[in-house]
């Protein structure tokens, strides 16, 4: 049965303007898609970068969205283990900024019942990079010393809860007037605006720590993160924050951003310290079955109250360029959602 779906899509690249709504005849699933009504659907940073048209392998036209959490109303052949009616979140790259849409079943998860769906989806791109680069790329034990940066954001804050349920610990960086966000999720924490980071993190850590996590880039990368690494230790490159320094995209910095999933624990030899880059879609479509274990272990934990994302912000799914701009203003601490 074809149904009715609104969404926002760009037909071309360029400012916030081009995503413009529409209603578009969307078919019944095809063979290994489920058909799901979106509760909410998560902004992401490559959101934008997509719409820029710097997004490796996505061109315009296209409709954005990295990632949901909805209900499936309906499934296409061979779909096994999933049912109507059943909650689910899935990472989907694109195609999220709409009310309903057609989903491979291997990139839907079980979500849980009684939360609400901004925390849900504050949860999947987030809190799946969270987990993949805690548990599987940085290799932090009890008692151990992280640095997160961007500790008060989407991703730093579910680090910090990461740490939190393992014994870890955890210094986290972030503006003034957020102290009470880093500190409420067990990290220390560092106004990177005031106090030489590295220097601080080494202290605190008795010879500096065994993980930073980056999401800037840029000089960033070598003077707060490498810098505040122990021997042995590693730096976990995730974002390019750098490349919209003062809310404009730079080409080049973003390139170099695109390209850190390429980085495989490229060494520092004079201290034998790492820099591994990690790209969470990269993650998905080499190891699918990690991916689907680490979502759902995301969403457990979510439902059992012990993971706990941040919602920033909320907007109508009409209203995604405005939160496109609230994203790139960094104007918002926490995951910032679109309800259709």
């Amino acid at each position: 049965m074809t149904r009715s779906a609104f969404e926002m899509h760009m037909a071309r690249t360029g400012g916030v303007e081009v995503l413009q709504g529409r209603t578009v005849a969307l078919p019944p699933p095809g063979p290994g898609e489920v058909q799901v009504v979106i509760e909410a659907a998560g902004v992401a940073f490559a959101d934008i970068v997509m719409r820029t048209g710097l997004y490796p392998g996505v061109k315009a036209p296209v409709t954005p969205g990295y990632d949901l959490v909805g209900r499936i109303e309906a499934l296409g052949a061979g779909v096994e283990g999933l049912a109507v009616g059943q909650r689910v979140a899935a990472l989907t790259v694109t195609g999220s900024y709409a009310d309903r849409r057609n989903v491979e079943a291997r990139h839907v998860v079980a979500a849980p019942e009684g939360v609400a769906a901004e925390l849900l989806v504050a949860g999947v791109l987030n809190g799946l990079t969270a987990w993949q680069m805690f548990h599987r790329v940085a290799s932090a034990q009890a008692g151990e010393w992280v640095l997160v940066h961007g500790a008060a954001g989407g991703v730093g804050g579910l680090l910090l809860d990461l740490a939190r349920l393992t014994g870890v610990r955890a210094i986290g960086t972030a503006s003034a007037g957020k102290q009470t966000v880093v500190e409420a999720k067990g990290g220390i924490y560092v106004d990177y605006r005031r106090e030489p980071v590295a220097e601080r993190a080494r202290a605190l850590s008795d010879g500096g720590v065994v993980a930073a996590f980056d999401h800037v880039g840029g000089p960033h990368l070598k003077t707060a993160s490498i810098a505040a690494l122990r021997e042995g230790g590693t730096a976990v490159l995730y974002g390019g924050y750098d490349a919209t320094k003062g809310g404009r995209m730079r080409p080049a910095a973003m390139i170099r951003m695109l390209l850190a999933d390429r980085l495989s624990a490229l060494k520092l030899f004079s201290a034998s310290q790492g820099m591994v880059g990690y790209n969470v879609t990269s993650w998905r479509d080499a190891r699918p079955e990690v991916y689907r274990q680490d979502l759902s272990a995301v969403m457990a934990l979510i439902g059992t109250g012990q993971l706990k994302p941040q919602v920033g912000a909320t907007f109508p799914l009409s209203e995604a360029g405005k939160a496109q701009e609230l994203l790139q203003s960094a104007g918002t601490t926490g995951k910032i959602v679109l309800k259709p």
